[in-house]
């Protein structure tokens, strides 16, 4: 059973559908909401981007909703870093995501909004999203049995996010990721306190 956001079935009547076309839709489409968002998104960018005609992506997909939803399950999973320095492995990946929070601050706020107003981009976030590679990064530093890891893992985006969403205007990534590896590393070195003093 198909829902009103999914991609139209490939054996429909007309001429047969050519895959690389669909594949560079889907790139256009990825690369086009990782710029410029949802609230931003345009069908009739997508196509130029594509080199496509808007007709042949709405034979694919009949909503713009539908085509961000594939757009997004085709996505690559994010980079991940493994060396023998786990502290600039954690810095490679905390960077770029102050990066995009101080030039993109709208990109996540407009996701967020997308997601609560349609389920199958709620449920294609949700499926490619993880924080496994921070987690991942930051365990290394402080060990997988160190009592604030989870909580480490979820505020090292988190307050990118915040302060995207809140005082943009104020956002310097170089500073934020310094903050941000300052915290880790001022756990790094010290013993869980234990609840008997």
């Amino acid at each position: 059973m198909t829902n009103e956001t999914s991609r139209r079935p490939d054996n429909v009547r007309g001429r047969k559908r050519d895959t690389g076309r669909t594949e560079a839709i889907l790139k256009a489409a990825a690369d086009l909401l990782l710029e410029v968002g949802f609230d931003n998104f345009r069908i009739q960018d997508v196509a130029e981007r594509a080199g496509s005609g808007t007709g042949a992506i709405y034979r694919r997909w009949p909503k713009k909703e539908a085509l961000i939803t594939e757009a997004i399950r085709s996505m690559p999973l994010p980079k991940t870093f493994q060396t023998d320095d786990p502290v600039a492995d954690l810095r490679a990946i905390v960077a770029p995501r102050c990066q995009s929070a101080a030039n993109k601050p709208d990109l996540v706020p407009g996701l967020i909004s997308a997601m609560r107003s349609n389920n199958e981009i709620e449920l294609a976030v949700k499926e490619g999203f993880s924080l496994e590679n921070f987690r991942q990064s930051i365990a290394r530093i402080l060990g997988e049995e160190h009592p604030h890891l989870d909580l480490l893992t979820d505020l090292t985006p988190a307050l990118a996010l915040h302060r995207s969403s809140f005082t943009p205007e104020t956002i310097d990534p170089e500073a934020m990721t310094e903050e941000i590896m300052s915290l880790v590393l001022s756990l790094a070195d010290k013993s869980p306190v234990s609840k008997d003093g």
